[in-house]
């Protein structure tokens, strides 16, 4: 259940006010911004293409040119279509096929009037939050499952990305990757190694497949001790091999301190470890992640040293709050202090980065406005700008004005 039952129906209608709010983004200052398709809103049930909806995109696409805005399209941010769940999600090959499909007609129909592509946003925050836990659907708990859910997805990424070669476009095309930093929770042994194992599974073990195709053996390993290696051919094997991406996206909201503690439950590895945050942390309440800037310095610095110095930009990254309607002031505008000193703690680690030769080209908060999540509805609210649920009004918070003359000030 959405929290307080908002939502999908509900949301920032985007469709409907796009252009009011392209406008918005304009006036801030944004020189590019990442959207989306959707697969389920183009290709319904799969085959039966939606005309109104290839329209649309269309007129969406041009609104932000008019703008002199660059965008990134993402081709899949969790919205996997209905019948493609019924029919085994990323386990399915047929689901596969179809996706790459769909993407295959994207790059026809829209080819250079989008600037950078995506495959996926978070590719693997569905089959954590789906397939072990409940927050994402269809709500199982079954590390066999999802072992094979994300074997699907990076099949389907190489396969895109292979397509997406045969077309010879302008356009750039990439992954947005969440990197919760990993860091071992103590000193000791254990969780140093414990730390290792899990990054395999959920950051780097992951990113290197997306990236360049490359398998950690830890997974194999692991996956092997308990049975669960995913249902392969050496065909797809030789596909992933040829994985290649032009930029990356990162994602970046919190670390990962992991401390060697079982749930008592030993389906797999995983179940070995917990994420546990130091009593002296800094926490943002509302989530209850911890607040580390510094981790956004050594991510620069590790795709500088090991990613081969990649073209890379912040995708996310921003403070989610609940009830922000507490610090309106009597212009009626959210003084939003808290997000200004986030997002000025971790501009500085990132500028840190780049003045040390990481190869960072750009950064995008989340979000330009208030939108809708797929785990808390509005619970907590991110945006630059406020949307007002009852009549769809927009509003710009205390840090839209100043992260309008943070861009104006950016060449100083």
């Amino acid at each position: 259940m959405f929290h307080n039952n908002v939502g999908p129906n509900v949301t920032c209608d985007i469709t409907r006010h796009y252009k009011e709010d392209i406008k918005m983004f304009k006036e801030i200052g944004f020189d590019s911004l990442r959207t989306g398709f959707s697969w389920a809103r183009l290709f319904p049930d799969g085959k039966t293409l939606d005309l109104q909806a290839v329209k649309f995109y269309h007129d969406y696409i041009n609104e932000y040119k008019k703008n002199n805005i660059k965008i990134i399209m993402t081709l899949f941010h969790f919205d996997m279509p209905l019948w493609a769940h019924q029919k085994g999600g990323w386990a399915s090959r047929e689901v596969i096929d179809s996706f790459v499909q769909y993407c295959e007609f994207i790059f026809q129909e829209y080819h250079d009037s989008v600037d950078s592509y995506v495959t996926f946003n978070e590719p693997l925050v569905p089959v954590y939050e789906g397939y072990l836990n409940d927050k994402h659907y269809p709500a199982l708990d079954d590390p066999k499952q999802a072992v094979q859910q994300a074997y699907g997805i990076f099949l389907a990424h190489s396969k895109v990305l292979l397509v997406f070669r045969k077309y010879r476009l302008k356009a750039q095309i990439g992954l947005v990757f969440n990197w919760n930093y990993t860091y071992a929770f103590s000193n000791s042994d254990e969780d140093q190694e414990g730390a290792k194992i899990y990054d395999a599974y959920v950051n780097r073990g992951p990113l290197n497949i997306m990236f360049n195709g490359v398998i950690d053996p830890i997974l194999i390993k692991t996956l092997k001790q308990y049975s669960i290696l995913p249902n392969y051919s050496n065909e797809e094997l030789e596909i992933i091999k040829q994985t290649k991406i032009d930029f990356l996206g990162i994602n970046y909201y919190f670390p990962c301190r992991v401390k060697v503690q079982s749930n008592h439950k030993e389906r797999w590895i995983m179940d070995k470890f917990i994420i546990d945050i130091p009593k002296e942390a800094k926490i943002n309440p509302h989530r209850g992640w911890e607040i580390y800037p510094e981790a956004l310095y050594e991510i620069g610095m590790e795709i500088k040293e090991k990613y081969n110095n990649i073209a890379w930009y912040i995708a996310e990254n921003g403070m989610g709050v609940e009830n922000e309607d507490r610090f309106r002031d009597e212009q009626g505008i959210i003084n939003d202090d808290y997000r200004i000193e986030f997002l000025q703690d971790h501009l500085s680690q990132i500028k840190r980065a780049i003045d040390n030769g990481s190869n960072c080209f750009g950064y995008h908060i989340w979000a330009a406005l208030d939108c809708w999540s797929f785990r808390n509805a509005f619970k907590n609210r991110y945006g630059l700008i406020e949307v007002n649920l009852q009549d769809q009004s927009r509003k710009f918070k205390k840090s839209a004005f100043w992260y309008k003359k943070l861009i104006e000030n950016k060449e100083g």
